[in-house]
Parts: structure tokens; C-alpha cells; sequence
């Protein structure tokens, strides 16, 4: 029964990782974006647009994703995991098939399906796989969630070689220079991509349904291995802090730790205490860093670098990068405590940013170590701030609660873009 009850667990793992695949490729935008802006520019959609603009498709999907997280665990109380999933999984993967219609259409309708629905699905989709197999697997709440953030930030590094093989697979280079931004006008390779978006959109709702078919519950029998009166949210809280845990100590929150473990503030408790803004503002600062590397590193590294094929090499190492940096930092703050682990964090991130230009100098093998390096230090956030929501302000409410303190990617990325 125990055996059995462990596989059955790891199957669940191996859901929540299938779909996380897919949910990663929020970070393939910046992979994407040469080919849809030259895309738009030559066909006329909009003859306008240049690279920055484009950074509005990831900002409106970062923001729905913020603006939707916290709905994950609403629908699944309502749904159950399955249905709720499916729902979030297969409204992104709608939004980014129905782009094969927006992009030849308008810039805009191209914001709505491939920024918006895809945010929004994203945000649905998140947390539940999680939570279920946290239930499944409570004595393994470490590896689980390795694998599932490792399928997060797999999805880029599969899906980048995807959408170059597809789209470009004679490895061509950009033949047209615009204020100093390198696009793409040759037919054989801008003709791809619009039916790449039903390809992507297709893979991703298949691999979904198979993960959404493996994601269950565990019977009733199997609650005592739990507290069967928790949250969809205590199970990912817990899982969280197995994984990355930290302490906020005197300094860093006005708090200590027992007190913190005794807080279960409500969403609007939480609104009212000092901790949640000084989170909040933290990924608000970061963000906007966060958004201009991962919507722009190709088409700047496409400025002094004619090799299609090694850009989305780049994107994909960067891609494994980011997930593996979500467990390095966890640890860093396990073994000393958020401030060190944060300060450390975004120093680095700050160091390579602020030194990012300077890659054009040396070619591609410096290029693709700072594009490795920055996603391995904006990593930290996406580790630390849910572990640091959970401590500050208890486990009952974890999935609001961080889900209102994401809300400040909706002005980092908008000030980005801006």
C-alpha cells in the first residue's frame, strides 16, 4: 500500500513537471521576439514597431500572471485539480494558438493572446500541481519541488531549440539594420511564424492534458500522512520553506521567528503590515531588470552576433540557469538568511546588468556567460520572496498573500516597457 501509494506519488510529480514545461515558456519570449518584430514590420502589421514596443507582449503576460496567481487556489477549492489546471493550462496554450490569427491582424490582438491569455493561464495553472504532489510525497517536499521548478526552467531551454529549428533552420542572419536594431526579412524564415504558434499551442495542450490526467489528490486513507484540514496553500507553503527555507531575523522584519510561525494574517492584515511593502517594492525594483533581460538579451546579443542557432543555445543554458539558481539561492538562504541571500542576489544581478554592454566587446563567449550569470541572479527572487510572504505572514492565506505582493511585477513590467 505504502509502495503503491509512492508511486502513484511520483506520477503526480511527473504531471506537475509536464505541465510546468510548458507554463516555463514565459521565458521564451526573448527568443521569440526578433522573429514576431520582423514579422509584424514586413507584413505590414505594423511597420512601426521596433524591439522595445514588442517588450509590451511580456509585460501584459507577467502582469496577468500577477494579477491571476492568486486564483489558482480559489479554483481548485471550487474544481478540484484537474479541472482547475486544465483550465489555466489550456486558456494559455489558447491564447498562444490564436496568435497564428492576431499576429497577421494587429499588434495589439498579438498583446491580448500571446501577452494576456497566456499570463492569465499561466497564473491559473501554477500552484496546484504543486500542492498535489506536496500531498502525495510529504517526506519528500525537497525533491518534488526540484523537479517541478526544474520543469519550469526546462521549458525555455527545450522550447528556445524548438522555435529557432523551426523558424530559421538554415541558421540565418538578419539582413536588415533599423536605428541600430538588426531584423529578419527574408520569406523562407517570416512565412514560419505564424503556424509556429499553432505548433507551440498544440505541444503545449497536449503535454498538458497528459500531465493534467496524472494530477489527483491522494485518497482519504492517506490524509493521516498530512494535516487533511490544510489549504491547497499550507501544502505549498510547507513545501516552500522544505525546500528553501530561511529565517527573517530580528533586523530584516521587526519580528523573530516563533512570532512569525504564530502569524496567519488575512489577506487584509497582511495589507496593513510593513513587510509586505518592503516585499513588495523589492520585486517591484527587480522586476524591471528582470523584464528588459529576458525580453531583450537576443535582440541585443543579435547586435554583434550573426549566429541565430548560438543565440537560442544561449537562451536555452540561461533557461536552466534560472531554475537551477531558485534551489542554489534557497540554500544560500537556508544556510544564513534572506538579507544575506537577497543583498548577495541583487548585487550580482546589478554587477552583470550594469556591465552588459561591455559583452559586445568580446564576442560570444563573454555574451553568453553574462546572459547565464544574469539569470542565475534574478533567479533569487522567484526563491526567496515566497518563502519570505510565507514566514512574515503565515501559511493559511500563503496563496493571496503572494499573489498580492506578485501584483508589482504589473508596475515593473509596465515601467519597463514604458
Amino acid at each position: 500500500m505504502v509502495l503503491r501509494r509512492k508511486w502513484r506519488g511520483y506520477t503526480v510529480v511527473l504531471g506537475g513537471v509536464l505541465i510546468h514545461l510548458t507554463l516555463g515558456t514565459i521565458y521564451t519570449f526573448g527568443n521569440m521576439t526578433p522573429y514576431m518584430t520582423s514579422y509584424m514590420k514586413k507584413h505590414k502589421v505594423d511597420e512601426s514597431l521596433n524591439y522595445a514596443e514588442s517588450t509590451w507582449i511580456s509585460s501584459i503576460a507577467a502582469m496577468g500572471q500577477g494579477m491571476s496567481m492568486f486564483l489558482g487556489g480559489i479554483l481548485y477549492r471550487a474544481l478540484g485539480p484537474k479541472v482547475s489546471t486544465l483550465l489555466g493550462a489550456w486558456l494559455a496554450s489558447a491564447g498562444v494558438a490564436l496568435t497564428y490569427f492576431t499576429i497577421k491582424v494587429s499588434f495589439y490582438w498579438t498583446l491580448f493572446t500571446y501577452g494576456f491569455m497566456f499570463g492569465i493561464g499561466v497564473g491559473i495553472a501554477y500552484a496546484t500541481p504543486m500542492g498535489c504532489a506536496m500531498k502525495w510525497l510529504p517526506d519528500k517536499k525537497g525533491l518534488v519541488n526540484g523537479c517541478v521548478v526544474a520543469g519550469f526552467g526546462g521549458g525555455a531551454f527545450i522550447f528556445d531549440q524548438i522555435q529557432t529549428a523551426y523558424i530559421n533552420p538554415g541558421n540565418h542572419k538578419t539582413n536588415f539594420d533599423e536605428n541600430g536594431e538588426k531584423y529578419f526579412q527574408q520569406d523562407d524564415i517570416l512565412d514560419r511564424v505564424p503556424f509556429c504558434f499553432l505548433l507551440l499551442g498544440g505541444c503545449y495542450a497536449a503535454m498538458q492534458f497528459v500531465g493534467v490526467m496524472l494530477l489527483r489528490d491522494p485518497p482519504e486513507e492517506c490524509h493521516s500522512l498530512i494535516n487533511s484540514k490544510e489549504s491547497l496553500n499550507s501544502a505549498i507553503d510547507d513545501e516552500i520553506k522544505e525546500t528553501t527555507p530561511m529565517i527573517l531575523k530580528n533586523e530584516n522584519t521587526g519580528y523573530n521567528e516563533d512570532e512569525s510561525e504564530e502569524r496567519n494574517l488575512t489577506p487584509r492584515e497582511t495589507l496593513q503590515q510593513p513587510e509586505f511593502y518592503k516585499l513588495w517594492f523589492m520585486y517591484l525594483f527587480n522586476g524591471q531588470g528582470i523584464s528588459f533581460i529576458s525580453s531583450l538579451y537576443k535582440a541585443f546579443g543579435q547586435t554583434f552576433i550573426a549566429d541565430d542557432y548560438f543565440l537560442a543555445i544561449v537562451g536555452s543554458l540561461a533557461a536552466v540557469c534560472n531554475g537551477a539558481g531558485r534551489i542554489m539561492w534557497g540554500a544560500l538562504a537556508d544556510k544564513f538568511c534572506f538579507k544575506t541571500a537577497m543583498v548577495f542576489s541583487t548585487g550580482l544581478f546589478s554587477f552583470f546588468i550594469l556591465s552588459f554592454e561591455l559583452t559586445s566587446l568580446a564576442g560570444k563567449p563573454l555574451y553568453l556567460i553574462w546572459v547565464c550569470c544574469l539569470f542565475l541572479s534574478f533567479s533569487g527572487n522567484f526563491s526567496l520572496l515566497p518563502t519570505a510572504t510565507a514566514k512574515a505572514f503565515g501559511k493559511t492565506h500563503y496563496g493571496v498573500n503572494y499573489g498580492m505582493v506578485f501584483t508589482s511585477s504589473v508596475c515593473a513590467w509596465h515601467g519597463h516597457s514604458m
